[in-house]
């Protein structure tokens, strides 16, 4: 199978949201899963039959060309290099020059569509059209405009981003007429104001309700880090098992008021870049203050949410798992002996259970559990993970009395 269209990916853009995240990277270059995320995008597209690629770059191309060079996994990879920046239209036009088939399809390096290249330039031949574009059926959504059709597909319209409780949105792959960059201006432009709102080319959208991804706001870039990888096959994790006081928070006794809480220098850096190296990232921590009667498990839910929202836009916690329980609880409903209670393994175990229903597996073997005293090495040993880590951030250790496979400074010394 081999698609008869060369495939321009736009892949020249600055990443602003993203800039904080991954700001020594070109966007489209940003590890998911320890994997670059131009590289899912090409292997779709390859599977699919893809065989010539022009990549349109400028900012940071260096990087993409030192890891891709001229050929990938069978494919052919040139790249049109902007100069001055051109926006999205001067970038398509330009690379449209390099281009050797009647017919090119056009990605964006940043969003993953799982669209049906074949099917796309199939009813783009047929109708005759200049341009047919990939139209995503969404709900509940604000972050896009809408995209509106008669009842033969012609795109009659593109509406401004706001509230919508259903409609269709620009998937941002198309099917385009090479002679069609004749009708577009010269210099920088953007495609989308310049060609397609103003319904520049004959115009056709062709619906897919496939996967659908946009890397470009940090939340969405999180959350990639695992559902790439499912989506490519991948279904074996590594997963870093964290404690929280004295791990991620600087420790305080029995803490559970949002106005003490503070994260440990380096730690959601830390985070996020073990997540960027493909490791879950799982909390596992003894809260035995509920059934001292000190705060209640609906504290700790608002700690949880205060935790999340102040790393939404640096770092991604895949789960929080915690024990409320102790023997000698003074609230009766708590107070028990508890296999989640570290050091027993029962958190961890949880964990293995709600991400096996997800279809993911958790490899012990391959994991990681850090913490700030010897019950959380224990409680590694105990769950069977292969690398436990002790830090000096949190409580006094005693470092020639541990089972500790490694000592460090803080979170922010791990490696991957």
């Amino acid at each position: 199978m081999r698609i008869d269209a060369d495939i321009i990916i736009l892949a020249g853009g600055f990443g602003q949201r993203l800039r904080h995240v991954v700001s020594e990277t070109q966007k489209v270059m940003a590890p998911v899963c320890g994997r670059p995320f131009l590289q899912y995008v090409l292997d779709a597209a390859i599977a699919q039959g893809a065989r010539r690629f022009v990549l349109a770059v400028g900012y940071k191309w260096e990087q993409i060309r030192d890891c891709f060079g001229d050929a990938y996994n069978g494919a052919e990879i040139v790249y049109s290099l902007e100069q001055t920046p051109l926006g999205t239209g001067g970038a398509i036009r330009q690379a449209m020059e390099q281009c050797q088939t009647e017919d090119v399809i056009v990605l964006n390096g940043d969003t993953f569509f799982d669209a049906d290249l074949t099917e796309l330039l199939r009813r783009h031949r047929e109708r005759g059209a200049e341009i047919t574009l990939t139209l995503k059926p969404m709900t509940d959504f604000d972050r896009y405009g809408t995209v509106t059709t008669d009842e033969n597909g012609k795109i009659t319209g593109f509406h401004e981003k706001k509230p919508v409780k259903a409609g269709l949105i620009n998937g941002g792959v198309y099917a385009l007429r090479r002679e069609t960059m004749q009708k577009m201006p010269e210099g920088p432009f953007s495609f989308e104001k310049a060609v397609l709102e103003p319904l520049t080319l004959t115009s056709f959208g062709m619906v897919c309700d496939g996967y659908f991804i946009d890397i470009g706001i940090p939340a969405d870039y999180f959350r990639a880090q695992t559902e790439i990888p499912l989506r490519f096959g991948q279904t074996v994790f590594r997963a870093a098992f964290l404690d929280r006081d004295g791990v991620i928070n600087k420790e305080k006794r029995h803490l559970w008021k949002i106005e003490d809480f503070e994260f440990i220098d380096g730690a959601p850096r830390a985070i996020e870049r073990l997540r960027e190296q493909g490791y879950l990232i799982i909390v596992v921590t003894n809260q035995a203050g509920v059934a001292k009667g000190f705060y209640t498990e609906e504290d700790i839910a608002a700690l949880h949410g205060y935790i999340k929202e102040q790393l939404k836009d640096t770092a991604y916690i895949d789960a929080i798992y915690y024990c409320p329980y102790h023997p000698r609880g003074q609230v009766e409903a708590y107070r028990k002996d508890s296999r989640d209670r570290k050091p027993g393994p029962g958190m961890i175990e949880r964990a293995v259970a709600d991400f096996a229903a997800k279809g993911m597996t958790i490899d012990l073997k391959r994991s990681m559990i850090v913490g700030d005293t010897e019950r959380d090495i224990e409680t590694g040993i105990n769950a069977g993970i292969g690398r436990k880590i002790l830090v000096r951030s949190g409580h006094a250790i005693d470092e020639s009395a541990t089972k500790a496979d490694e000592i460090v400074d803080s979170l922010a010394d791990v490696t991957g």
